[in-house]
């Protein structure tokens, strides 16, 4: 129900992320408009995010979607930011006195989300990608860089505990006469992808899909009840 997807521009999140049951995308930045069918909603400050977020207390609201797309989050963390600064009359959340605007900040980003949560919808996260450094050297002695999600830490903490997956979007195999490559999505750590799952016997690469996703949570659930009836015994 909660993901954080990330990837390069236009490798197909959005894409992914409107296929989920009832979506309504919050439009934190353009990238639906090649998209048919799509409710999409666009948002250029906070206070947009936030009169959504009071038409979805609204039990009508239930009727319509099952998903919220936060598309994406690092733009949402910036308009909340400035939100907070507006709303305190400083242009610099740091300017706010005794640190509080850090702290104000973070309960309005953290509360607005665990409000979706609680209210019963899923929640996709989206994210760009970055290289990001490490501490780890390859076989040659140079320095390995890893990708992950493009988002504040303060952001990422926050959406970190939230999800129960975080998943990369990679593109493999790449023919250059077709200009064309598989795509798959990571759903584990490794020394050059920052990843994770909630799900013990999620597989950690899997072809990049909404269904193949479904089910391969299906298959991990599966799996997880499998062990623990072995373990329970007779």
């Amino acid at each position: 129900k909660y993901i954080l997807l990330y990837g390069a521009p236009k490798v197909g999140k959005t894409s992914f992320a409107v296929q989920a049951p009832r979506a309504l995308v919050c439009a934190f930045e353009k990238g639906t408009n090649a998209l048919s069918n799509v409710k999409a909603q666009p948002i250029s400050k906070w206070v947009d995010f936030k009169k959504i977020l009071s038409q979805l207390r609204q039990p009508r609201a239930k009727e319509i979607y099952d998903t919220v797309v936060i598309d994406t989050v690092s733009i949402a963390f910036s308009l909340c930011e400035k939100y907070i600064c507006q709303r305190e009359g400083v242009d610099n959340i740091r300017d706010v006195s005794w640190g509080g605007g850090w702290t104000m900040l973070k309960n309005e980003f953290q509360e607005s989300f665990r409000e979706i949560t609680m209210l019963g919808f899923g929640i996709i996260f989206i994210a760009h990608e970055k290289n990001k450094a490490t501490n780890l050297v390859d076989e040659n002695g140079d320095a390995i860089s890893a990708v992950a999600p493009d988002i504040p830490q303060a952001a990422y903490t926050i959406v970190n505990g939230i999800v129960d997956i975080i998943g990369y979007i990679s593109v493999e195999d790449f023919d250059e006469n077709t200009q064309l490559g598989k795509r798959y999505l990571y759903t584990r750590q490794t020394p050059r992808i920052f990843a994770g799952s909630r799900y013990k016997y999620l597989e950690p690469k899997i072809p990049f899909g909404y269904d193949e996703l479904v089910n391969a949570i299906g298959d991990a659930l599966e799996k997880d009840f499998v062990k623990w009836w072995q373990q329970a015994g007779p």
